[in-house]
């Protein structure tokens, strides 16, 4: 999925991540980190196709998923906050963002 965004095949990447996150919930379950990985990587080339309310709800579930297994101050919880933050960004909704 990474390498075909980089080559901005969206739509493959998009299939590939979703196959990927229905292996990854089949076989670790919904709250495991891989999955949180799988939700944010949909999330990300949605936010790249402009699909954001869609984007916006695959990296809710990666954050909710992350907070719950590593708590509200890791690293990644950040990651996640900026990722959700580029979303609002891309719909312009700026306070949106700041409230995250």
């Amino acid at each position: 999925g990474n390498l075909l965004m980089g080559h901005s095949e969206h739509d493959e990447a998009l299939e590939v991540f979703r196959k990927g996150l229905a292996i990854r919930e089949s076989v670790l379950g919904v709250n495991h980190a891989d999955t949180a990985a799988s939700y944010n990587n949909i999330g990300g080339v949605l936010r790249v196709k402009g699909n954001y309310d869609e984007a916006l709800v695959m990296c809710r579930k990666a954050h909710a998923i992350k907070e719950l297994l590593l708590g509200f101050n890791h690293e990644s919880i950040a990651s996640s906050y900026n990722n959700i933050g580029l979303i609002f960004q891309g719909k312009g909704n700026y306070d949106g963002a700041l409230v995250m």
